[in-house]
């Protein structure tokens, strides 16, 4: 038996809870899988998973070794990439998951200095609001926006992003132009599904919640942007959402005299001592890039 081999298979069964999902992953059979687990438990004299038809369980005795392995592991992943890193520039793939919109618009600009920095590395970006398991889907970064869930990844702050509320001169002279938030309501607004449907701004210490209804909902800010301005109706998004079509005036701002809360932009990664060369430059480029980057 390969125990080194049939440990990381483990390893990955109990973060998956799946044989089929470990298999996949690995590229290996399903049988393949099983036989590992089964020959580590027999070195083992001990029971490390429990299985049926429909789910994977680890027992008292597998959760010990679990987090052993897993610690030996991430060590021998360390000095692996430490001696990798030692002795070549950077390369090799990086995966990453980009927020449609941002992505498209902010991040993939910057794609082209970064290779002719690190011709060697190769970007495997995912463009996709949806959030994603960093851990067990095998990403290696993750740039989100927003508030950020509680969990043991590590979060890097790359900028606070300005909202603005818009609306089309042609919206405006047919419904008239808001001049408090509490008239929102009275007005057709756009929505954006993905996150909180209330606005929030704020004037002279007094704070006003609005919550907006309308016509229209979308997953991506850039659709609601385009149906903003042919008029349909009023919308809140980062500014680097409608940017252009405020530059053409084909938006007006809204509600100057409010304040709108910033949202966070922030370079997620599993918690890793050591990370490996080529992950640490594109992070520390990223940083770069919105560090001298006026507002967002």
């Amino acid at each position: 038996m390969d125990q080194l081999s049939a440990i990381r298979t483990f390893c990955k069964v109990v973060e998956l809870q799946s044989f089929t999902k470990t298999a996949q992953q690995l590229e290996l059979s399903v049988a393949m899988v099983s036989k590992q687990v089964g020959l580590l438990e027999q070195h083992l004299n001990a029971r490390l998973l429990m299985r049926t038809t429909r789910r994977v369980s680890v027992t008292e005795a597998g959760q010990l070794y679990y987090v052993r392995c897993h610690a030996i592991l991430a060590e021998l992943e360390q000095a692996d990439a430490m001696i990798s890193d030692h002795s070549r520039r950077p390369s090799g793939p990086i995966r990453i998951s980009v927020p449609m919109d941002f992505g498209t618009l902010k991040v993939a600009p910057l794609l082209a200095e970064f290779h002719r920095s690190y011709p060697d590395i190769q970007l495997n970006l995912e463009y996709s609001d949806r959030l994603v398991a960093l851990v067990e889907e095998n990403f290696d970064l993750a740039l989100r926006i927003g508030a950020l869930p509680d969990s043991s990844l590590i979060a890097r702050p790359l900028a606070q992003m300005s909202l603005i509320t818009c609306a089309a001169p042609d919206y405006l002279a047919r419904h008239g132009t808001p001049t408090h938030p509490s008239q929102l309501p009275d007005h057709n607004c756009l929505l954006y599904t993905l996150s909180e449907p209330q606005w929030s701004y704020q004037q002279k210490g007094h704070h006003y919640q609005v919550r907006p209804k309308g016509a229209m909902r979308a997953n991506t800010g850039r659709a609601l942007a385009l149906a903003a301005s042919q008029g349909m109706g009023i919308i809140m998004q980062p500014r680097f959402i409608v940017e252009d079509y405020l530059e053409k005036g084909e938006l007006l701002p809204l509600l100057e005299d409010f304040e709108l809360p910033t949202v966070s932009l922030n370079l997620l990664y599993p918690h890793r001592h050591f990370l490996p060369s080529r992950v640490k430059c594109f992070v520390e480029y990223m940083e770069d890039c919105f560090k001298h980057s006026p507002d967002h």
